[in-house]
């Protein structure tokens, strides 16, 4: 899943008891940690060993964290996401042999949820990161130190970037998207894919639809 599908569980007005905000910031670290430090890793083993009683802050970002991966778990088995993923890659790879196609097919489909989730419900993505706006940089860059045991220098850099330029708003539309993967590629070092490429985002989209309803019992209005 993606940072918004991730987070939509705690998105509803009944979760907000005053920790709401770090609980969304923990299905999101990470994703983060991988663009700080790819090394730094928040597997299950590591939050279960993780000392949160002094803070409950904390807690809730390890309850957060913890979503992430029970998420990524039960989204990834399922065999209507390989179906959609597996599409969307042998179109990539159409368009150029050349690219990790599997790789960018999971992302992408990823990403649409996302979009799906955006288009399905007028306000939700702002709403997100205006919960987002209320945490604590410093408190989830401590979180993620303590847990992981790296430096991991920029973590508030990264966090307060992500919130100001607010780019999940841009996989509404199929250029904004692309751009967005191409980001991705570049990050991670694999070859971006080629401005043709919209033409897949565009198909897949209406593919994605039924996929998001499954996982979130129709979409959320």
């Amino acid at each position: 899943m993606n940072y918004l599908a991730h987070a939509l569980a705690f998105l509803g007005d009944d979760d907000d008891d005053g920790h709401r905000s770090f609980r969304i910031a923990g299905t999101s670290l990470p994703d983060w940690l991988r663009v700080v430090d790819k090394r730094a890793r928040l597997r299950p083993d590591v939050l279960d060993a993780v000392f949160v009683d002094d803070d409950a802050r904390f807690a809730a970002l390890r309850d957060g964290a913890r979503r992430h991966h029970d998420d990524d778990l039960r989204f990834h088995a399922d065999d209507a996401f390989d179906v959609i993923a597996s599409d969307v890659a042998a179109r990539l790879r159409a368009l150029d042999a050349g690219l990790r196609a599997s790789t960018l097919g999971h992302v992408l489909v990823e990403m649409l949820v996302d979009a799906a989730l955006m288009q399905a419900r007028p306000g939700l993505i702002e709403h997100y990161y205006d919960v987002l706006d209320d945490i604590d940089e410093a408190c989830v860059a401590a979180f993620a130190r303590r847990a992981t045991g790296r430096p991991l220098e920029h973590a508030e850099h990264l966090i307060d970037r992500f919130r100001r330029t607010r780019f999940l708003l841009a996989y509404r539309d199929d250029e904004g998207l692309l751009d967005c993967l191409v980001g991705v590629c570049r990050r991670a070092g694999l070859q971006p894919p080629p401005p043709s490429s919209r033409a897949v985002i565009a198909g897949a989209r209406s593919d994605v639809v039924p996929l998001a309803a499954r996982f979130f019992g129709g979409l959320p209005r």
